[in-house]
């Protein structure tokens, strides 16, 4: 399992556009349907309320796979940014505290 906390930042756009964009990214992360092939939600979504971001904790077994949806999100105006992290469980965390 490769976990990955992906933020994706949103740009300034009128509220309807807003609405339409989370109501497809809620569709595709609740459904799976239109998932790249090898990624599955695991935590989230999340919406922050001070900042126009989402939050969502995805298991990717190849991330480079998700490139073209995010470059077509950002190339369409939509999106400004996406910050990716590698993430483990805590049982790693604890594994290595005992090693």
């Amino acid at each position: 399992m490769a976990l990955f906390l992906d933020t994706i930042y949103f740009n300034r756009q009128p509220a309807d556009k807003v609405k339409q964009a989370l109501a497809n990214i809620h569709k595709t992360l609740s459904s799976g349907d239109g998932l790249p092939k090898g990624v599955t939600v695991k935590g989230g979504p999340w919406y922050s309320n001070e900042e126009l971001k989402l939050v969502v904790v995805l298991d990717m077994q190849d991330h480079s796979l998700t490139y073209t949806a995010f470059s077509n999100a950002v190339t369409g105006g939509m999106v400004e940014k996406r910050k990716l992290e590698p993430i483990v469980d805590w049982t790693a965390v604890e594994a290595f505290i005992k090693s």
